[in-house]
């Protein structure tokens, strides 16, 4: 089978690193596992949505500054993101540049270090056709970075990627961020970050919204209805994450003004650095939390 679902529970009380979306907002998180691997601080296991997932690769191949380089450096970059990336992958991502030429000669990726790793990475996707969350795992998934793609892929934004012949896009869509998972999987010790202030709320889609996802997705129903409930479910998810007490939660602490997909590099820059400080000055409190 081309990809598993995780259906297997941790009984033992380890580290988990929760990383919600947000495309170019993700600079952000970023800043957060850079200073994390800095200090030599690994997380057992590594779940992902959206470009949380493509942060945590990141995180797992050990490159500290890899992902915002390529963010930063690469906004501007039709190739990367616009007009050129549309041609080719028929969607406004280039992942084919991401993963072919950025991270094969560009910004190389460790694929060994990657492999090699003991760490547990999962990237969370959206069966289209179920509108429900799959969980797929390296080393279980034979293609952890087309899933990966799957769940980086933004809806009107990307084209639906197919697994073993299943149709998925952002993880976001059902779960923007998978901290349940990680309580049910067993894990005690868990980071979460997000990529918003704690008082950012979403507003509901609009109409005109609503008729884009309805026409788009008009096979999937059970996606569609996903995607109008999105807001709702994010602001209970917030509420619920906002009065868990036993998870550490690293967000922004000023409103995020940098946009899904960013062509300012100074913004970019200027959350990247906000996020490595203000993570620095967490890192007594992290450990204290982890041990």
């Amino acid at each position: 089978m081309f990809c598993s679902i995780i259906h297997v529970v941790i009984n033992m009380k380890k580290f988990a690193l929760v990383l919600e979306g947000g495309a170019l907002r993700g600079v952000y998180t970023a800043g957060v596992l850079d200073v994390l691997l800095s200090n030599n601080i690994y997380a057992d296991c590594v779940v992902g949505v959206s470009a949380g997932a493509l942060n945590g690769l990141n995180y797992i191949s050990k490159q500290v500054g890899r992902s915002a380089k390529i963010n930063i450096n690469y906004c501007n970059d039709s190739k990367y993101i616009g007009r050129k990336a549309l041609l080719k992958n028929k969607g406004i991502i280039g992942f084919d540049y991401l993963f072919g030429e950025i991270s094969n000669k560009l910004v190389p990726f460790d694929y060994e270090e990657f492999n090699k790793s003991n760490q547990r990475f999962v990237a969370v996707a959206t069966n289209c056709i179920t509108g429900d969350s799959e969980y797929f795992e390296k080393n279980i998934c034979s293609d952890i970075f087309l899933a990966t793609q799957a769940s980086s892929s933004m809806p009107l934004a990307s084209s639906i990627v197919k697994i073993n012949g299943i149709p998925y896009l952002d993880g976001a869509v059902s779960v923007p961020v998978p901290v349940k998972w990680a309580i049910e999987q067993g894990y005690e010790k868990i980071i979460v970050v997000l990529t918003r202030d704690m008082n950012y709320k979403k507003t509901n889609i609009t109409n005109k919204l609503k008729f884009l996802y309805s026409f788009a997705y008009r096979k999937y129903p059970n996606l569609i209805n996903k995607l109008y409930t999105m807001s709702e479910r994010y602001n209970e998810l917030k509420k619920d994450i906002d009065n868990m007490n036993n998870i550490f939660l690293i967000r922004p602490q000023k409103e995020v003004t940098v946009s899904r997909l960013e062509k300012d590099k100074e913004k970019l820059k200027t959350l990247y650095k906000q996020a490595t400080e203000q993570t620095s000055l967490y890192i007594p409190k992290i450990k204290e939390y982890l041990d």
